[in-house]
């Protein structure tokens, strides 16, 4: 894995419970940021695959408005294809 140097600003009490958490995990500062880096880039995708799924259920929703819908149709259709 490629590594780059950079300098960054972080806020006072995350650098401090970044090495706190550093110690007792008997690991280096850098390990604990990029850790915590990766883990948050996992959330916003996982948000992000979420918002998409959302927004294919809400233009599914819009597709059926003025359409007319047989609910006993399709329940019936759907009990011959469990047969």
């Amino acid at each position: 894995m490629q590594t780059v140097r950079t300098t960054i600003r972080i806020r006072k009490d995350l650098l401090d419970q970044s090495r706190f958490l550093a110690l007792r995990r008997d690991t280096s500062l850098q390990e604990v940021i990029n850790d915590t880096l990766a883990q948050g880039f996992g959330h916003i995708s996982d948000f992000d695959i979420h918002k998409q799924a959302m927004a294919r259920i809400d233009r599914f929703r819009e597709s059926l408005k003025g359409k007319r819908i047989d609910i006993k149709k399709i329940l019936r259709e759907s009990k011959k294809d469990l047969k």
